[in-house]
């Protein structure tokens, strides 16, 4: 008897659906890491049963393709489901295009193109245009770093694009004021790094703000305070 394979037809999904799996995804791999998150996790993040999603995607790859093209911006409107496996590559393309698109630092840029060392006033102005980039990208910003962990060419696009250039930009514009070795000048650049994160993102882990009693409400003066930290961190390697 001839053997009939069988393929899973190809469907139009309710109007929303990917967006809620894709939000229920970003949830749990920005939480648990890629390696540790199952599909039923997902399942449960969003109050439906593991069998509907696989009715959406294929697999757990398919559901990382959905939760980056949702951080990334892309419509879902010409989806059809399930939306099959991709190869890594193509995911994680999908985002080194997104990352090319919006990792524009305007500020720094311009301080880098003049041959003077910056001033007070320019490193603050930097510490702003970084906080506020933060904030707005926090959520992509939380995915991609914990999924780095366990997908190497995530990891590698996390240190060569984002982080990791962002702080070789900085450590030039340092060195143009200070006769401190690279290795302080990197250390001085990620403390100014590591403090901005904090209050543009990591305050506000999972949209949760830090309940210490200590961080005031004021938004304002959390963004004022954190670029002239930022700033003080940068000048330390002139004093």
């Amino acid at each position: 008897m001839q053997k009939t394979e069988v393929r899973r037809k190809k469907s139009r999904p309710k109007p929303g659906r990917f967006e809620q799996i894709a939000e229920a995804a970003i949830a749990c791999f920005s939480e648990l890491g890629y390696r540790r998150t199952q599909v039923t996790d997902i399942a449960t993040q969003m109050g439906a049963a593991t069998g509907t999603l696989y009715l959406y995607a294929e697999s757990k790859e398919a559901l990382l393709h959905l939760a980056i093209m949702r951080i990334c911006g892309r419509s879902f409107e010409e989806l059809a489901a399930p939306l099959p496996t991709l190869p890594m590559s193509e995911t994680v393309a999908l985002l080194r295009a997104a990352v090319s698109e919006r990792s524009r630092w305007p500020v720094l840029d311009a301080a880098l193109a003049r041959p003077s060392a910056p001033t007070r006033g320019d490193l603050e102005a930097i510490g702003l245009e970084f906080y506020d980039t933060l904030a707005v990208e926090r959520r992509a910003i939380w995915l991609i770093d914990r999924c780095s962990l366990d997908i190497p060419e995530l990891g590698e696009l996390h240190r060569n694009m984002m982080r990791g250039g962002y702080l070789s930009a900085l450590i030039r514009l340092l060195e143009r004021q200070s006769d401190w070795p690279t290795e302080r000048i990197a250390i001085a650049a990620r403390c100014a790094v590591e403090m901005a994160s904090w209050t543009a993102m990591h305050r506000r882990r999972g949209d949760r703000l830090h309940a210490d009693g200590i961080m005031p409400a004021d938004e304002v003066e959390i963004r004022k305070v954190a670029a002239q930290c930022f700033a003080a961190a940068l000048t330390a390697v002139s004093d």
